[in-house]
């Protein structure tokens, strides 16, 4: 009896310590033209190959948020490989908005010009 309880207590131990996620964790929209049978399809290959991704990596993650991370990544990558729109970091989305600025007064002067001072022949003096 003991040796059985040995053996569950070191399932549930072992079960506790796993990173292997149960699904991803970011919102990913059906791609433009696509009807919602395509994507559960494209949803349901990305999640077996994130989960295969992660289950054949030569290191192991070392925590629960390692795993969901390179999961998500795995996921989001095929995702939008098969066309479909994915969350993207704010540190990669560019300002495409451009400042304008009005040209000057046909009437302003031109800023003075100053003269550069001419290098010496010998840079020794």
């Amino acid at each position: 009896m003991s040796q059985n309880l040995k053996l569950l207590i070191l399932a549930l131990v072992l079960s506790s310590c796993s990173t292997m996620p149960s699904g991803p964790s970011v919102l990913v929209l059906p791609g433009t033209g696509k009807d919602f049978g395509q994507f559960r399809n494209d949803e349901d290959t990305c999640r077996q190959f994130a989960h295969a991704q992660l289950a054949s990596a030569p290191k192991k993650p070392d925590s629960k948020d390692e795993g969901q991370q390179n999961y998500d990544i795995s996921y989001v990558q095929c995702m939008y490989g098969k066309g479909h729109r994915v969350p993207v970091p704010e540190e990669l989305m560019y300002d495409t908005r451009q400042e304008w600025h009005p040209p000057p007064p046909p009437d302003l002067p031109a800023p003075p010009h100053t003269a550069k001072p001419e290098p010496s022949a010998n840079p020794s003096q």
